[in-house]
């Protein structure tokens, strides 16, 4: 008996097993990589919306907590201006809006919007108070943080006083 064809066969039908395999794996890959995508999106949009939050919730702080609320009516006289729970009272609540500025850069929310950031700090750096933190605490925690995050609050904070920050 001739071996030579039964060999060949064999050969022919391994190969399509192995086409018919690495065919199956790369649909598994495609319908693995949607996935990823998805669960992605997801996760961004639970980012976003945790963010969200907690924006709302810093906020709604200042006006619903009687000490937090009396503090940010003075935040116009300067930090001099407080007392030591006062003082601590409005840096404090000053602080907790830069992490969360902090951490959203760092988890990557809205990298390509640097606007965001500006109206974020505009909201922090409107006050007296809020540029005496900033020039005296929290630039060096940006720029050391993430640089280019230490620009867009340098600029804020020109833009809002009509002086550079390094002359302070």
């Amino acid at each position: 008996m001739d071996w030579e064809p039964v060999v060949a066969v064999s050969q022919i039908a391994t190969g399509l097993a192995t086409l018919i395999v690495a065919v199956f794996l790369a649909g598994q890959f495609t319908l693995q990589r949607k996935a990823l995508n998805r669960a992605h999106e997801d996760a961004d949009r639970d980012l976003s919306m945790s963010s969200v939050s907690l924006l709302q919730e810093y906020q709604l702080y200042r006006y619903t907590k009687e000490q937090t609320s009396k503090v940010w009516a003075k935040r116009d006289e300067g930090l001099d201006s407080f007392n030591e729970s006062e003082y601590d009272t409005i840096t404090t609540y000053l602080r907790i809006g830069y992490t969360q500025i902090i951490t959203d850069r760092r988890l990557g929310r809205l990298l390509n919007s640097p606007i965001y950031y500006h109206w974020r700090f505009t909201a922090l750096l409107d006050s007296l108070c809020g540029q005496e933190l900033y020039t005296q605490q929290m630039r060096n925690i940006l720029i050391n943080n993430d640089p280019a995050l230490g620009e867009i609050a340098d600029k804020t904070y020109e833009e809002l006083t009509g002086n550079p920050v390094l002359a302070l």
